[in-house]
């Protein structure tokens, strides 16, 4: 289905994406303003298959183009708008956002019967998990043909609806946002430790920040704000993401107290179920689908819906209760 493709945005997200289709045989032009931005795309892409330029007038003849701008509703507005004026009537056009609602951004583009959310998790070239949200106005067969493409490639595609930083972020936000707050009571080393050997975790929450980047993870948890009570932003979260050099300082940790771990252990659990009950009870995806999110996506080692099937209900009140309290 996709023979010619272009991605917008050379950041760490267009690079990636742009790395996937070229290593399935897709030809690829990544196209960015920015010239360093490319050069440096350049020097980790090393694929015949991708192109580089700075000229959006060149990806006319594309059968795809997926957006991956920095997460701003203006400017991805203005680059789809862009990329609607660049390429056929016929060709496919999606955005790579993880927070902002594709009932925002259909509005830029020309023919919006077309135009699909594409959720690619980082690293975008290794992650199997890719979210696909139809908008308003999006054809089904236009869903149907990314969700069997990208299934093709081995990627674990699954079909969501829009709502607020869609399925995978809903789930893990709260449970980074816990992390943070749990500073007030240990160290991110003491956390993330905590993390990989009682919740059987295999990457830390501050790790897992550093890898995708402070500034990113603060601004999808403000956009999922707007969810209320249960997704509210971390004040630690939001004053790091600030600093020039913003990632946290992991360090080595040795012996952990009993009720310091059980605190954290309680806290983080809480955060994982609150909003995996919440994604089922509206039925914003299906269960087994959640459960993928959670496993593939996000490396839990039990998924929300499993944790809420395996706890007793009064254990899960609690942990909600107890999650909820330090909102």
């Amino acid at each position: 289905m996709i023979n010619k493709a272009a991605v917008v945005g050379a950041g760490l997200m267009g690079s990636g994406i742009a790395r996937h289709m070229a290593s399935q045989g897709v030809q690829v032009t990544l196209v960015d303003t920015n010239e360093e931005q490319l050069a440096r795309a350049a020097r980790v892409n090393d694929n015949p298959d991708l192109q580089y330029t700075t000229d959006m007038a060149t990806i006319n003849a594309v059968d795809y183009v997926i957006e991956a701008v920095f997460e701003n509703l203006d400017v991805k507005r203005l680059v789809l708008s862009q990329i609607s004026s660049a390429v056929s009537p016929d060709c496919l056009i999606a955005t790579n956002t993880s927070s902002l609602l594709i009932g925002d951004l259909e509005e830029a583009v020309t023919g919006p019967n077309r135009f699909v959310g594409v959720h690619y998790n980082n690293p975008a070239d290794m992650n199997p998990v890719v979210e696909v949200i139809p908008g308003g106005q999006t054809e089904t067969r236009h869903t149907d043909a990314i969700l069997k493409w990208l299934r093709s490639t081995e990627k674990l595609a699954v079909k969501c609806k829009d709502t607020p930083c869609f399925i995978l972020n809903r789930q893990s936000l709260p449970y980074i946002n816990e992390a943070s707050r749990c500073l007030n009571i240990a160290t991110p080393g003491e956390i993330d430790s905590v993390v990989r050997n009682r919740l059987g975790i295999g990457l830390g929450p501050f790790a897992v920040m550093n890898l995708v980047g402070l500034p990113v993870m603060a601004t999808a948890s403000c956009n999922l704000e707007v969810l209320g009570t249960g997704y509210h932003a971390a004040p630690e979260l939001q004053e790091r993401s600030g600093l020039d050099t913003p990632d946290w300082d992991i360090e080595d940790v040795g012996d952990i107290s009993k009720d310091k771990t059980s605190a954290i252990v309680k806290r983080l659990r809480g955060a994982m179920i609150f909003p995996g009950k919440d994604i089922l009870a509206q039925g914003l995806c299906s269960r087994d689908d959640l459960h993928l999110i959670c496993k593939e996506a996000l490396g839990y080692d039990k998924s929300s819906p499993e944790l809420l099937e395996m706890f007793k209900p009064a254990v899960t009140a609690e942990l909600l209760e107890i999650y909820l309290s330090h909102q």
